[in-house]
């Protein structure tokens, strides 16, 4: 999902915001002549409100839902109205005794300044926490031990490493954080009647196929033998469904001796557990779907 399906109040209210600061402006006031319009200060004027309708278009297109977005987005919305209010000015004079549309242009700007201020500061926690989670990843792709020598997938020590700080991640961010396990039943039989080099081909070319369906912010490691888990940041259970019947679309590509096989996914967003108890939830999520309990997405043979 884009961000900008996640901030449609926040689309949707600067326009009816505006349109009811030009109704107030234009029932209290008269429109001035062009002759007695300052164009200069049109320009000057409207080029501050096209900077702040920008800052506020870059927040929502950016940045996902959360207690810092709301204060950067609120922020700049109190500058955009109290900057056209001030370009109104330009063009509509109002009586002396009128100070109505005067505090309404004064007043919103120095608290944006402040809303916005703070929301900065969040902004710099954030991305404290995000480099601190960086500076780890890099890490421990420095260790080779770390990755799968077959698939050359992550291993279990980088997914419990990387989970651990995802959580602490998307915690301060207040984000979703969605696991999906994939399991192939009935391999060990497969690398019975096909030979341990069919079953390494299949592995590959699955590791493969689920690596190209991936966003870059996404993590592919190889759990066990024939079970894997992908772990989809900033994604609510529901997205991961969806993700889920699109990895099941692809995967049915996969062919040859596979045809047999059968591939289990299921999907769990974690809230306030451990790394270990997340693998260990999904796990028992597996357990129930394969014994039918609870449901999976299941590929077809």
């Amino acid at each position: 999902m884009t961000m900008w399906r996640q901030h449609l109040l926040k689309i949707n209210l600067p326009l009816p915001l505006l349109s009811a600061g030009l109704m107030l402006a234009l029932t209290l006031g008269v429109t001035k002549s062009p002759a007695e319009i300052d164009w200069f200060d049109v320009l000057g004027e409207g080029i501050v409100l096209l900077v702040a309708i920008l800052w506020l278009t870059l927040i929502i297109s950016s940045r996902p839902a959360g207690r810092v977005t709301e204060w950067l987005y609120y922020g700049s919305l109190l500058l955009v109205c109290s900057f056209f209010l001030d370009l109104l000015d330009e063009f509509i004079r109002y009586p002396a005794h009128i100070r109505t549309m005067s505090w309404l242009e004064s007043l919103p700007a120095p608290i944006g300044m402040l809303a916005l201020t703070y929301g900065l500061i969040g902004w710099h926690r954030e991305q404290r926490v995000i480099n601190r989670q960086l500076q780890g990843r890099e890490l421990l792709l420095r260790d080779h031990r770390l990755l799968d020598p077959l698939t050359k997938l992550y291993a279990v020590d980088y997914l419990y490493a990387v989970l651990a700080r995802d959580l602490e991640l998307h915690r301060a961010e207040q984000r979703s954080l969605s696991l999906l396990m994939l399991n192939i039943r009935q391999f060990s039989a497969f690398n019975r009647q096909y030979g341990a080099a069919a079953g390494d081909d299949y592995l590959i070319k699955l590791s493969e196929l689920c690596s190209s369906q991936l966003r870059a912010s996404d993590v592919l490691c190889r759990y066990v033998g024939d079970r894997f888990v992908i772990l989809l940041a900033n994604t609510s259970l529901q997205q991961a469904k969806i993700f889920a019947q699109h990895m099941q679309q692809h995967l049915t590509k996969l062919n040859h001796h596979e045809s047999n096989l059968k591939i289990d996914i299921v999907v769990n967003e974690i809230t306030r557990l451990t790394a270990k108890q997340a693998l260990q939830e999904t796990e028992e999520m597996l357990k129930a779907s394969k014994a039918g309990i609870a449901p999976s997405v299941l590929l077809p043979s």
